[in-house]
C-alpha cells in the first residue's frame, strides 16, 4: 500500500472580519498563503454555508413572498379590488416580517459551522445527487478535531491545503464545491470564464491562469476555450468537477511518487485510496 506522510507549519488564519485584530499574519509571509482576494471570497462562501440547511427552508418561503408582495404593489394591479389587494399585502408584510427575523436570527448565532446537512443542501442546489456517506465523506475531509461539523479555521486550512498540493493526493471533493462556489460569485449556479479570471490571476499569475481557464472550460487538451453561454462560457458544477478531477489525477501521475510508481512498472493506483491513507496519517 501507500502512505503519504505530510508535516504541514501551523498557520494563524485571520477571524471573521469583525474580530479581525492587529496579530494577524503578514500577508507575505510563509503562513498566509492565501491571497487577500481569496480570503474574502473564502469567508463569503463559509458564512454561506454555515447553517444553509436551515437557511435555505426559510429563504423558499421567503423569496416567493417578496416576489408577490412586488408583483401586488406593482401599476399591473391597479384594476384589483383595492381591499382584497391591500388584505393579500398585509398579510405577506407579516409573513415577510416574521421570516426575515428568523433568517436573521440564524445568522447572528454566535458559533456559526458547517453541519452535513448544509453541505448537502448546498449540492442539491447545485444539482449534485449525494448519499447520506458520501456527503460525511466530504465533512471528514476537512475536519481536523472529529466533531462532526466545520469551522473556520478547519475550512482555511483545508483551502490552503488543496490549492498548495502538488501530489494530487490531498482530499479536495469538499475543496471543489467550495472552490466551485468561490467562482460563482453571482451564486447562478454556473462558473464562467470572466468569473474564474480574477481568482486564478491573483493565486497564478498571467500565463497559468489561462492555462488553467482553458483546461477549465477548452478541455483537458489545454486547447481555445469554448465560448459559450453568458459572461465568456459557463459550466455546471458537474462539468467543472470532472474538470478539477482529470487535473488532479493528472498532477498525481506527474508527481514524483507517481512517476516513481510508473518507473517501477507497478500496477496502476487509484490516488483516491492513497488520498485516503494520507488524511489518516495527518
Amino acid at each position: 500500500g501507500i502512505f503519504v506522510v505530510r508535516v504541514w507549519p501551523f498557520v494563524c488564519y485571520p477571524p471573521a472580519p469583525s474580530t479581525m485584530s492587529s496579530d494577524s499574519p503578514d500577508p507575505s509571509s510563509d503562513s498566509a498563503l492565501i491571497a487577500p482576494v481569496e480570503l474574502q471570497a473564502l469567508r463569503r462562501v463559509y458564512d454561506y454555508l454555515c447553517n444553509l440547511s436551515e437557511k435555505l427552508k426559510i429563504t423558499e418561503k421567503l423569496d416567493p413572498a417578496k416576489a408577490r408582495l412586488a408583483l401586488l404593489r406593482s401599476p399591473e394591479m391597479a384594476d384589483e379590488d383595492e381591499v382584497v389587494l391591500q388584505m393579500e399585502i398585509n398579510s405577506l408584510s407579516c409573513d415577510i416580517e416574521s421570516w426575515s427575523h428568523s433568517l436573521s436570527e440564524i445568522e447572528r448565532r454566535p458559533n456559526q459551522v458547517i453541519r452535513p446537512s448544509d453541505v448537502a443542501a448546498a449540492l442539491k442546489k447545485l444539482g449534485k445527487k449525494t448519499s447520506k456517506r458520501e456527503v460525511l465523506e466530504m465533512i471528514w475531509e476537512v475536519d481536523e478535531n472529529l466533531d462532526e461539523v466545520i469551522d473556520w479555521d478547519e475550512f482555511c486550512l483545508n483551502f490552503q491545503r488543496n490549492i498548495h498540493d502538488k501530489s494530487g493526493l490531498e482530499p479536495a471533493n469538499f475543496y471543489n464545491l467550495v472552490q466551485f462556489m468561490i467562482y460563482d460569485a453571482n451564486s447562478n449556479g454556473m462558473v464562467s470564464i470572466d468569473e474564474t479570471m480574477k481568482m486564478l490571476y491573483a493565486r497564478y499569475g498571467r500565463e497559468l491562469m489561462e492555462e488553467k481557464i482553458s483546461y477549465l472550460f477548452g478541455g483537458m487538451s489545454g486547447g481555445a476555450v469554448t465560448e459559450e453561454g453568458r459572461e465568456g462560457g459557463e459550466i455546471n458544477y458537474a462539468t467543472y468537477v470532472e474538470a478539477v478531477e482529470k487535473t488532479q489525477m493528472k498532477m498525481f501521475h506527474e508527481s514524483e511518487l507517481g512517476r516513481t510508481i510508473l518507473a517501477k512498472g507497478k500496477r496502476k493506483v487509484d490516488p483516491n485510496l492513497a488520498k485516503t491513507r494520507a488524511k489518516g496519517k495527518r
